[in-house]
């Protein structure tokens, strides 16, 4: 692991202000007051407009149950959070909820007549609106190192995009074993993925080993969505799936996710012009 990378930020400094953990709520729910799950996720800057990207399966929960991967239009809410409290309310934490993601699908062109199935991707472009608040660190240590809180939080350039590497070490970090106790207090704890080793790539998934076999998934349960990070610091996918009693881990391709984005930021600029 490098100490510093070329701008002067630490990789730890880098991993923890990269990664944004999120809620997921009914859509029902419109104080988004009821997680029933949480995820993680990542800003990009491209073209100066801000897109926020998570695993989809944050977004669609129902269409990754059983196995079964099926379009059922049920879009939920997610929320990130701020790590801010309003001087007016120091009881509040504020969150702020997107909407409009943007998602894949694949199907084989050899059989049209098979359903399509989703890719595990999903991104929104963020409104001038969801930078009310300020996105801020809370505080996390590592050995030689603590992130303090209150730090603003970082947004991802392009140029930090790049293809994984047989020869390189990856990091992921977020936050795992996420409730609400009392109604009111956060409590979740840090977790710090290192030593992954790029293995293969299998379509759009590129398959990591961790150093350790995964014995329990609920150690990486709320990171769905990480970005995975480099020594260098270069960011090479999402974060979708772990299999449990093996070491394998699945991340969506950053190529992928730079393609959804030019995608949306066509899209949309067409839309302006009519």
């Amino acid at each position: 692991m490098n100490d510093k990378q070329e701008n002067g930020t630490s990789l730890y400094e880098l991993l923890v202000k990269t990664s944004y953990q999120t809620q997921i709520t009914e859509p029902h729910d419109l104080e988004c007051s009821n997680p029933i799950g949480f995820g993680s996720g990542f800003i990009v800057v491209h073209s100066s407009a801000f897109y926020f990207v998570t695993a989809d399966h944050t977004v669609h929960l129902d269409d990754y149950n059983n196995g079964q991967e099926e379009r059922t239009w049920k879009d939920y809410v997610v929320s990130i959070f701020n790590n801010y409290t309003p001087p007016e309310n120091f009881l509040s934490t504020v969150i702020t909820p997107l909407g409009g993601f943007y998602y894949l699908e694949a199907f084989r062109i050899d059989k049209p007549s098979e359903v399509h199935t989703p890719v595990d991707i999903a991104v929104c472009k963020m409104k001038q609106s969801h930078f009310q608040f300020p996105f801020l660190t809370d505080e996390v240590r590592f050995e030689s190192e603590t992130i303090e809180f209150g730090e603003h939080k970082f947004f991802l350039k392009k140029e930090c995009f790049n293809e994984p590497k047989l020869e390189k070490v990856y990091f992921i970090f977020g936050k795992i074993r996420t409730k609400i106790a009392d109604n009111i207090r956060l409590v979740r704890e840090n977790t710090l993925k290192e030593g992954l080793q790029f293995i293969s790539q299998t379509g759009d998934y590129l398959l990591f080993n961790t150093k350790d076999e995964i014995e329990d998934e609920t150690d990486w349960e709320g990171l769905s969505g990480s970005p995975v990070l480099s020594e260098d610091g270069e960011c090479v996918g999402v974060l979708c799936s772990v299999n449990e009693n093996t070491k394998s881990v699945w991340v969506m391709t950053i190529n992928k996710v730079r393609m959804l984005i030019e995608v949306i930021a066509h899209q949309e600029n067409d839309e302006n012009r009519v």
